[in-house]
């Protein structure tokens, strides 16, 4: 048993990269305040400031006094795996580390995913629950979400809608006009999991639990700058433990997540 020639460096970055590589929602999300976590446990203050007034000018001017409002992202979750090898320096050097790593960021992405969609579920805006039961009946699902993002006032920019297979098959029924994702001529094309382009919103189908447990068609519609969320791939590491046969390999993620502007997260769940 040995961890002399461990090369942590090399497999935080694998790691980190397949964590990357199995995200589809989280790429899409506001990260402004990513660099404000350094252990995990952090509150970030998020400050917001209401709109000025528009007022008609006849030769006088009224000073508005801006006030301020705060929301706390919280860094509170802690996610991490461990696990057992006989030698870590000759499984390394054999290589076999690079399916494990891959199988690990999978692994922590799947539960990031579900924590910011769960997130959204429960405090975004609901535009419907009828049952979704044909392609006309999801058409109608996305025009309601999109509705009410222009009624709010979302910028028509970074708009993407979220969906579960269930939904995501009705779009792409041949009745339909999802532009698929070799076609919308768009960089998002390039996008894990980017299904198409459809009534101003880029498509991604993800195999979050946090919408595929329902087995009825579900749609999170969001612009993007209206979740906030920070992590860090904070220790990758392997060490030889005394209550066991064998080398520990282990790591940590950390991540918060927040609604912070629930009239443009629209969700629509099918009865």
């Amino acid at each position: 048993m040995a961890v002399t020639n461990y090369q942590s460096s090399i497999w935080h970055g694998s790691l980190l990269e397949n964590l990357h590589q199995n995200t589809f929602v989280i790429p899409t999300l506001n990260k402004d305040y990513e660099g404000d976590i350094s252990n995990g446990g952090e509150t970030v203050k998020i400050t917001g400031f209401t709109s000025p007034t528009i007022s008609s000018y006849a030769g006088t001017i009224t000073r508005q006094a801006l006030t301020d409002s705060n929301l706390d992202l919280n860094i509170d979750q802690k996610k991490y795996y461990a696990y057992l090898v006989d030698d870590v320096d000759k499984v390394q050097a054999a290589g076999s580390f690079d399916q494990v790593q891959a199988d690990a960021g999978a692994s922590l992405a799947d539960t990031a995913e579900n924590f910011v969609l769960t997130d959204m579920l429960t405090n975004g805006t609901s535009a419907g629950t009828t049952a979704v039961t044909t392609y006309a009946l999801a058409d109608a699902a996305v025009k309601a979400i999109r509705t009410a993002l222009v009624k709010a006032k979302v910028p028509s920019m970074n708009r993407y809608l979220a969906v579960n297979p269930e939904a995501a098959g009705f779009l792409m029924d041949n009745g339909g006009s999802l532009f698929k994702a070799n076609e919308a001529g768009s960089d998002d094309t390039l996008r894990n999991g980017v299904i198409g382009r459809y009534r101003g919103f880029t498509v991604i189908e993800t195999p979050s639990t946090a919408l595929a447990n329902t087995a009825k068609p579900c749609f999170v519609g969001y612009w993007g700058r209206a979740y906030g969320f920070a992590d860090q791939l904070l220790k990758t590491r392997a060490q030889t433990v005394t209550d066991a046969f064998g080398d520990q390999v282990d790591g940590l993620h950390v991540y918060g997540g927040k609604v912070i502007r629930s009239a443009a997260v629209q969700t629509y769940i099918s009865a």
